[in-house]
């Protein structure tokens, strides 16, 4: 259907930031402008993550820090958010002190 939007075509999207951050990514690349995509933040706090060392992307991310589901890493949970990708970025926590990994906690709103 994005396809074929005509000029003028808007979205509002509603549910998780990982639903919202996926579809609109897509909307984006299929030529909507950001301008015309709406969005509220609906049920799960969960966030779509990607590794910025390995780009696999994990679903459903509530603790910071997490384990990458590709490579394996220990990643710390950036609140910087790729519109491009729809995901959160997730940096490795003890790249500079190997072992030094911080208690996990539950992300917050």
């Amino acid at each position: 259907m994005l396809s074929q939007a005509r000029m003028g075509t808007q979205m509002f999207l509603a549910g998780s930031e990982g639903l919202m951050g996926h579809i609109s990514a897509m909307a984006l690349a299929s030529g909507l402008a950001l301008e015309d995509i709406q969005m509220e933040h609906r049920g799960s706090i969960a966030r779509r993550m990607q590794c910025v060392h390995c780009k696999g992307i994990t679903d459903g991310v509530t603790t910071d820090p997490f384990t990458c589901s590709h490579c394996g890493l220990t990643l710390f949970v950036r609140d910087h958010f790729s519109r491009r990708l729809g995901a959160f970025q997730g940096v490795c926590v003890d790249a500079e002190t190997p072992g030094d990994i911080p208690a996990t906690e539950e992300i917050r709103p």
